[in-house]
């Protein structure tokens, strides 16, 4: 948990610009503060929230969103497996509750360190949801005495976040080209179909083109 708790205050801004902008969007804070514990990740939940504001969201359309922006969980998932369910089951699936992205590399690296304690993603996690749920409340809560996310700049927070994982976690030139194709494709749908359209295309865009790599390279 003291591992996790730089990750906590970085979390705690992310969940306050969520708060804000989700409030703006009619959210009130309960029902904010259920969104963010039940999704449980700001990059789905502000692209549901984009198309909730499009008027032309439906619930298999939330649930497609929702489903294609959090599919890289799979694969943290199952990278965590082999070392995660040593801890049994319960233990396990208890401890992907609390899965995010930045204890997922935290963990990835303290698993290559040697690190055999297998609460270490349930104890770095722990901080991480707290403040999440927390800077959601707050920013749902006082959404009437700031100024707009624009202003202050929050509404960058999901690309900067987003950047410096991407940066972190590339360690070839070539791992540079699904990258290069989820923006390209995010691009090209973003005009025409709005944000929440140009994060799927993204996602399948990157995640085919890593996968014919992938699979070249085999």
């Amino acid at each position: 948990m003291r591992d996790g708790l730089p990750l906590g205050l970085s979390i705690f801004a992310y969940g306050l610009g969520f708060g804000l902008v989700a409030a703006q969007a009619g959210f009130g804070i309960a029902r904010a503060v259920t969104t963010s514990a039940a999704i449980y990740s700001g990059s789905a939940q502000l692209a549901a929230v984009n198309l909730l504001q499009s008027g032309q969201a439906t619930l298999w359309a939330l649930f497609a969103t929702i489903l294609v922006v959090n599919a890289r969980y799979i694969l943290f998932g199952a990278a965590l497996q082999p070392w995660l369910w040593q801890a049994g089951p319960l233990r396990a699936y208890g401890s992907l509750l609390l899965l995010g992205d930045a204890n997922w590399m935290q963990t990835m690296r303290a698993i290559r360190a040697g690190e055999e304690d297998r609460a270490y993603l349930a104890g770095t996690g722990t901080p991480m949801l707290a403040g999440w749920l927390s800077g959601t409340a707050l920013g749902a809560g006082t959404v009437g005495l700031l100024p707009r996310p624009e202003v202050m700049g929050l509404d960058l927070m999901l690309a900067a976040f987003a950047a410096a994982m991407a940066a972190a976690m590339v360690r070839a030139r070539a791992d540079l080209v699904p990258i290069a194709a989820g923006a390209g494709a995010a691009l090209a749908v973003a005009p025409s179909l709005g944000p929440g359209a140009a994060i799927i295309g993204a996602g399948l865009a990157g995640g085919a083109v890593a996968a014919l790599m992938h699979r070249n390279a085999a």
